[in-house]
């Protein structure tokens, strides 16, 4: 758990809102296909832009609140991910 949080948390931030814009990116360009949580129509409804894709699975389930609360979950765990696969692969670099 120590090696977890090592890093400054500006450094998972950064990470997370990576994945976040990587996310939006494939969701803007998979379209109606990102149909169970599609952040590209979570921000536009975030911004009060209305989407002519339709809600997304998790926005019918959850309420734009809740969707928008699981898809900063989802990427911030996926920002530790990629901090952590990146100290390991440089740990196997530096072996």
């Amino acid at each position: 758990m120590k090696l977890l949080f090592n890093h400054p948390f500006a450094i998972y931030l950064i990470a997370g809102i990576a994945c976040l814009c990587i996310m939006i990116l494939v969701d803007y360009i998979l379209g109606a296909e990102a149909e169970h949580l599609n952040a590209w129509v979570i921000i536009n409804r975030f911004a009060g832009n209305a989407s002519a894709i339709g809600d997304s699975l998790a926005i019918r389930k959850l309420g734009l609140w809740g969707a928008g609360l699981l898809m900063v979950i989802i990427n911030g765990l996926l920002g530790i991910l990629l901090i952590q696969f990146i100290r390991l692969f440089i740990q196997m670099i530096h072996s």
